[in-house]
């Protein structure tokens, strides 16, 4: 072989070998901790969901999962963050579609759009719940209604501002014809200590951090606003069953990853997010605390977050002042 040749086989050699390198390196992935952000503060629907998961999802990643609660601005704050973050797979967002699709879709000046996230998949619903103190006067939906129609304006309800909750419960008086008294609130925590309290009369809310006192009877569920009952409650009627539109969007969590995430890596991510979500034993132990296990591919999870951007913008076009 002439030393030209030879010199030109060496150096095809040594590129091949690069891509093989590079190539071992990819499938590496993840060699270390991998950080998951929290747009929301501790003690949520998607926060106590995430902490029963994240020891399986450690298992089959093979590294730690730590939790950071980026909160401010209503969520916000914490999305852009991951919005903006290094799309390297080792900073993930556990994402509500409060955050995602409600901010966007209602406030002008949030910084972000739904289609700025890379949706891994869905893993998680919370219904949101309508609930009053265990000895209001309230039974039914019914007697609330009409009540509310003898009382316009007075009877008062809490629910975080811009919330999924708070757009739920504005369709919900709308459809029925009857007007209440919003109270600003930045937490479900914060309704549950009112209406305890005596300073509050209706609450909504994500159906996990109200579990406990439902089941204490010092909280009564009125109603669910979603399209099914569900099996820790099942006797709570939905808006859906009672004759009422249903929910425009519904409060779910997914996992996401910044824009430009290697094919490689994200595959990893899908698999083992699939795999965790999947596992039959998770399922009682979530919908025990009031939460909906529930996995949706990255296809079909991108599709649904379309189509109820596309719903609640509609709605907030087309809603007039409640009479």
């Amino acid at each position: 072989m002439r030393r030209k040749d030879l010199f030109y086989l060496l150096i095809a050699l040594c590129f091949l070998s690069t891509l093989d390198s590079g190539a071992l390196a990819e499938e590496k992935y993840p060699t270390k901790e991998i950080k998951m952000i929290f747009p929301a503060p501790p003690g949520g629907f998607q926060d106590i969901a995430f902490r029963l998961i994240s020891e399986n999802l450690e298992k089959i990643l093979g590294v730690r999962m730590i939790i950071t609660h980026q909160t401010g601005s209503g969520g916000a704050a914490g999305t852009h963050y991951l919005v903006k973050s290094k799309p390297d797979g080792y900073t993930l967002g556990c994402i509500s579609s409060a955050h995602l699709i409600l901010l966007p879709a209602t406030l002008p000046n949030v910084p972000y759009k739904y289609s700025d996230l890379d949706p891994l998949c869905k893993f998680a619903s919370s219904p949101t719940v309508v609930f009053c103190k265990g000895d209001a006067p309230w039974k039914t939906l019914e007697e609330l209604v009409a009540d509310a129609r003898k009382r316009p304006g007075e009877i008062t309800y809490g629910a975080t501002t811009n919330s999924i909750s708070h757009l739920q419960m504005e369709g919900f008086l709308k459809d029925a014809g009857i007007n209440m008294l919003h109270v600003p609130l930045s937490a479900v925590g914060q309704t549950i200590t009112r209406i305890l309290g005596g300073n509050l009369d209706i609450g909504v809310g994500a159906l996990t951090p109200v579990v406990t006192q439902l089941k204490a009877g010092t909280l009564r569920a009125l109603f669910l606003a979603t399209q099914e009952r569900v099996s820790i409650f099942p006797q709570i009627p939905t808006l859906d069953e009672k004759g009422y539109r249903k929910p425009l969007i519904i409060l779910h969590s997914g996992f996401y990853a910044p824009v430009g995430v290697a094919k490689s890596t994200r595959e990893t991510l899908e698999k083992a997010f699939e795999k965790t979500i999947k596992d039959p034993g998770l399922k009682k132990r979530l919908e025990e605390e009031g939460t909906i296990l529930e996995h949706a591919p990255s296809e079909v999870f991108a599709k649904e977050i379309q189509e109820e951007y596309d719903r609640v913008t509609k709605f907030i076009r087309s809603a007039g002042p409640r009479k």
